[in-house]
């Protein structure tokens, strides 16, 4: 069984929570006209979330570099969902942000540690 850190841990929460916000607003943001940037990234920031949280698991050696990345993702994804009033984009905004927070929190922390 592989152990984890609580800031891994909670990381791999943040980031799961964004995959699945981003993913719902990937499917429903399909049914507005004016959400196609928000749609694309959206689906962007889902799958880095996705790759990342697979690099924090392994503990894998540019992990610091796609949670810098991931972390860009998570902001600009939010930045754009809180123009749109919808639910699922309020939800997407908040994970988007959590989810920016732990990674640069955890890019931080990771780095300091080198």
């Amino acid at each position: 069984m592989l152990l984890l850190l609580p800031r891994q841990q909670h990381v791999l929460e943040a980031l799961n929570a964004c995959i699945a916000a981003c993913e719902i607003q990937t499917v429903e943001g399909l049914d507005y006209p004016d959400t196609k940037r928000s749609v694309r990234l959206s689906r962007d920031c889902a799958d880095l979330c996705r790759l990342a949280a697979a690099f924090v698991l392994r503990r894998a050696e540019h992990t610091q570099h796609i949670l810098r990345e991931c972390a860009e993702l998570c902001r600009l994804c939010a930045d754009e969902s809180t123009q749109f009033s919808y639910e699922t984009f309020r939800k997407c905004t908040d994970t988007c942000r959590r989810a920016e927070d732990a990674c640069r929190t955890a890019f931080v922390r990771s780095a300091q540690l080198v």
